[in-house]
């Protein structure tokens, strides 16, 4: 202990010769900078580490928000349409068009409405009927085809549509196209 009284240092210290004294001091302050410079260096860039993981917490906490709130935003969808699927499949899918084609006028114009056997399928059975129309305007089918797709109480979708002018006059044409509807599989019809 007696070597480290500060007293006894000091005298050691002019004990010494200039030069020896310089390099003594150019030691201490040197020694004295590391006591003091390193601890903070190391708290600083641990800090600095910190602060970055915190910020990339925050940046996978805003993610983890977003992504939840659009499993949630599909999740709703996902119920609405399990919800319209479940009430909307229609059993007498071409009755429904036949009304649908009397709202747009063009009933007399459909030649046939061919329903085919239910499809089952492992998430949803479909049910199709193949339209044939002749003799329309394009106004008067695309105004049918509107009418089909936005059925508000049933599921109906128009696929494979195929228009073709006709030949004795070009203002009208001839349409086939399928329609379906849609319940889920296992369900009563």
């Amino acid at each position: 202990m007696e070597r480290f009284n500060i007293e006894t240092l000091y005298n050691t210290f002019l004990g010494l010769q200039p030069r020896e004294q310089i390099v003594a001091l150019i030691v201490t302050g040197f020694l004295l900078l590391l006591i003091v410079i390193l601890p903070i260096s190391l708290a600083g860039s641990k800090i600095s580490g910190l602060e970055t993981s915190i910020s990339k917490g925050k940046e996978q906490i805003n993610d983890l928000a977003r992504e939840l709130a659009e499993l949630n935003k599909e999740k709703t969808r996902l119920n609405a349409t399990e919800s319209q699927l479940k009430s909307g499949f229609d059993t007498s899918i071409a009755t429904t068009l036949e009304n649908l084609a009397t709202q747009s006028g063009v009933k007399e114009n459909v030649d046939s409405l061919k329903e085919r056997p239910l499809v089952p399928a492992e998430i949803f059975d479909e049910a199709i009927v193949d339209v044939k129309v002749s003799r329309v305007t394009l106004a008067q089918i695309v105004d049918f085809l509107y009418k089909i797709e936005g059925e508000k109480t049933r599921v109906l979708r128009v696929k494979q549509l195929q228009a073709r002018p006709r030949y004795d006059n070009k203002k009208l044409i001839d349409a086939t196209f399928q329609v379906s509807t849609f319940r889920l599989s296992g369900e009563g019809g």
